[in-house]
C-alpha cells in the first residue's frame, strides 16, 4: 500500500504542477522534477524504495525508446554527411565536448569513461526541446526551423552515441582502452544492420501475418512494448545498460512505415508520458539537494563555465565555420537542452558513475537551460525572421525524415507533386542533356524511355567520369540507374523522405501502383518548398 500511495502522490503532484508550468509556458520536465523535490527532500512524504525505483527504471526505458524512435534520425545523419549542416552539428558537439573533457579529467579527476559520458552530456542538445520551442513559436515549418532542426538532429545523434556507449563501457567490467572506441563502433554497425533488417523486413510482415491468424486488439503496440521490456532485460544480462538497449531498439523501429508508426507510437507515448516518464523525472527531484555546495568553489565555477560558455562557444563555432546563414539564431537552437541530459544524469547517478554532488549541480544547470533557452531562442529566431539576407540562403540538401514527421501533417505525394512535369528521353546525348535539361542545385534526374514509361534515374556524379569529348556521343541510357527507388501518388511523404534519405537521392519517380506508368517526380526541393511554404527552387519542368 505504501508503494501505491507514493506513486499516487507523485503522479498527482507532478500533473498538477505540469498544468501550472504549461500556463507559465515552461517545460513539463521542470514540473516533474519539482514534484520530486516537494515530496522528497522538502516534505519527506515519499522515499525512493526499491519497489519505487522499479517504476523509475521503466520510465527511463520508455524515455530512451521514444528518443530513439522519434529523434535519432540515422538516415538524416547519413544523408547530410557531406553537407554544411553536418559540419556545423559535429563541431557544435566536439568543441564543448573537448572543453568539458579537460575539466572532468583535470578539475574533477574523473575516470576516462566517466569523463567522456559527462562531457558528452554537457555537449548534447535535446531535439525534443528544440522542436517544441520552434513549434510554439510557429517557426518549425519555416526555413529557419528546418535549418535549426537539421543541425540539432546531427548533434544529438553524435552525442547520444558517444554518451550511450560510454555508459555501456562504465557498466562493463573491462577498463577503458584505445580499443574500446572501435569495438563500440563495430557494435553500433552490427546492431544497425540487424535492427534495420528486423524493422524493415521482419516486423511488418510478422504483424500482418499475426493479424490474419489472431487479430488481437492493439496487437502491434503489445508486441512492441513487450519486445522493448524483453530487449532491455536481455541486453542487461550481457552487460549493456538497459537505457542503451531501449535507445537502439527505438532507432531500429524509427524506419517503420507510417501506418505502423501511427498505430504503435501514440499508445506507447501515452503510456510513457502519462505514467512512467513523470515518475522517472520526479526521481531526479528526489535525489536533488544542495550537496553540490560541498564542492570547491573553483570546481563549481569550472563546471558551470564549461556547461554554459563552452556550449555556446561550440554552437557559435559550428555555425560560423560551416558558414550558415543567421548564425545566432541557429546557435540559440543548438543551446536547447535539458530533457535527455537529466535522464542520462539520473542513469549515471544510479550507476554510481557520478557523485550526488556533481549530479545536483548538473541537474540545476539543465533546469536553468530549460527555463532560459526558450525565451532566448524565441528572441534570436524572431530577429532572424525579420532580417533580410543578401545572398542565396543555404538550406539542407534533403529534408531529414524526423523533420518530415514533425512538419508534414500526413501529406501524400500527390498533395505536392507538380503535374505535367516533363522528362528527358534516354536516347539523347549527355551534351544535349547538359544544354537543355540540367539546372543549378539539382543532381538527380528522372529519365523516360517514352512518354509514360520510366527508363531510370540519372545521377550527375556519373557524368563526371565521362570525358567531355565523348559527351556528344554517349547517350543517357548508358548511365542510368534502371531500378531506382520509386514512390506512388498516395504514399505519405513521411515514408518517402525516409526512403530518399536511406538511398541518398534528391529525386524519386512517381508511378501508378497498378500500371507502373510514370506520372511525375518528387524532388527534395518540392518537399522543402511544401514544408517552408515557398516556391520550388530550380526549374520545375526538368524532374
Amino acid at each position: 500500500m505504501d508503494l501505491l500511495i507514493s506513486l499516487g502522490l507523485l503522479l498527482i503532484i507532478a500533473k498538477l504542477l505540469e498544468g501550472v508550468a504549461t500556463r507559465l509556458r515552461q517545460s513539463a520536465l521542470v514540473a516533474y522534477v519539482a514534484a520530486g523535490i516537494v515530496l522528497g527532500p522538502v516534505l519527506g512524504a515519499v522515499e525512493a524504495t526499491r519497489d519505487l525505483e522499479l517504476f523509475f527504471g521503466i520510465g527511463v526505458v520508455f524515455l530512451f525508446f521514444l528518443v530513439g524512435a522519434e529523434e535519432m534520425d540515422v538516415s538524416g545523419l547519413a544523408a547530410t554527411l557531406k553537407g554544411r549542416f553536418f559540419l556545423a552539428g559535429a563541431l557544435a558537439f566536439l568543441v564543448p565536448f573537448g572543453f568539458a573533457m579537460a575539466v572532468m579529467l583535470t578539475v574533477l579527476d574523473l575516470p576516462v569513461g566517466n569523463a567522456i559520458a559527462v562531457a558528452g552530456i554537457l555537449a548534447l542538445s535535446s531535439l525534443g526541446v528544440v522542436a517544441k520551442v520552434l513549434s510554439d513559436l510557429g517557426r518549425l515549418r519555416e526555413r529557419i526551423g528546418l535549418e535549426v532542426f537539421t543541425t540539432v538532429v546531427i548533434l544529438e545523434i553524435i552525442g547520444l552515441l558517444v554518451v550511450s556507449f560510454s555508459i555501456r563501457d562504465i557498466a562493463g567490467e573491462e577498463p577503458f582502452t584505445p580499443w574500446t572506441v572501435p569495438v563500440l563502433l563495430g557494435e553500433v554497425l552490427a546492431f544497425s544492420v540487424v535492427s534495420w533488417l528486423l524493422a524493415s523486413k521482419v516486423f511488418p510482415r510478422l504483424v500482418a501475418w499475426l493479424r490474419r491468424v489472431i487479430d488481437a486488439p492493439q496487437l502491434a503496440m503489445g508486441l512492441i512494448t513487450g519486445g522493448l521490456l524483453l530487449t532491455v532485460g536481455l541486453v542487461d544480462r550481457i552487460g549493456i545498460h538497459g537505457s542503451l538497449g531501449a535507445l537502439l531498439l527505438g532507432v531500429s523501429l524509427s524506419g517503420l512505415p507510417h501506418r505502423l508508426r501511427t498505430e504503435i507510437l501514440p499508445g506507447v507515448r501515452g503510456l510513457a508520458h502519462g505514467l512512467f516518464i513523470p515518475l522517472f523525472f520526479a526521481s531526479a527531484g528526489m535525489h536533488l539537494d544542495l550537496s553540490f555546495t560541498r564542492l570547491p568553489a573553483w570546481s563549481i565555477a569550472a563546471v558551470v563555465a564549461v556547461a554554459v560558455a563552452g556550449k555556446f562557444a561550440g554552437a557559435l563555432a559550428g555555425v560560423m565555420v560551416a558558414r550558415l546563414d543567421r548564425p545566432l539564431a541557429i546557435a540559440s537552437g543548438i543551446m536547447g537542452k535539458g530533457v535527455v541530459e537529466i535522464a542520462l544524469l539520473v542513469v549515471m547517478l544510479n550507476m554510481e558513475a557520478i557523485s550526488p554532488e556533481l549530479f545536483s549541480l548538473l541537474v540545476l544547470v539543465m533546469i536553468g537551460y530549460l527555463l532560459m533557452v526558450p525565451p532566448v531562442m524565441g528572441y534570436a529566431v524572431g530577429r532572424a525572421g525579420l532580417a533580410r539576407g543578401d545572398g542565396k540562403p543555404r538550406v539542407p540538401r534533403l529534408v531529414v525524415p524526423s523533420f518530415a514527421r514533425y512538419a508534414l501533417d500526413n501529406k501524400t505525394v500527390q498533395d505536392i507533386m507538380e503535374k505535367g512535369r516533363q522528362f528527358p528521353l534516354s536516347i539523347i546525348t549527355i551534351q544535349s542533356f547538359i544544354d537543355l535539361w540540367a539546372v543549378p542545385d539539382q543532381s538527380d534526374y528522372v529519365v523516360m524511355e517514352e512518354p509514360g514509361k520510366l527508363a531510370g534515374v540519372l545521377y550527375l556524379k556519373d557524368i563526371r567520369h565521362i570525358d567531355k569529348d565523348r559527351w556528344g556521343t554517349v547517350v543517357l541510357h548508358d548511365l542510368l540507374e534502371f531500378e531506382p527507388a520509386v514512390t506512388w501518388p498516395d504514399e505519405l511523404l513521411d515514408d518517402v523522405t525516409r526512403r530518399m534519405a536511406d538511398v541518398n537521392v534528391t529525386v524519386v519517380p512517381v508511378v501508378e501502383r497498378s500500371t507502373g506508368e510514370l506520372v511525375g517526380s518528387l524532388t527534395s526541393s518540392d518537399i522543402i518548398a511544401s514544408v517552408i511554404g515557398e516556391g520550388r527552387r530550380g526549374a520545375p519542368s526538368t524532374g
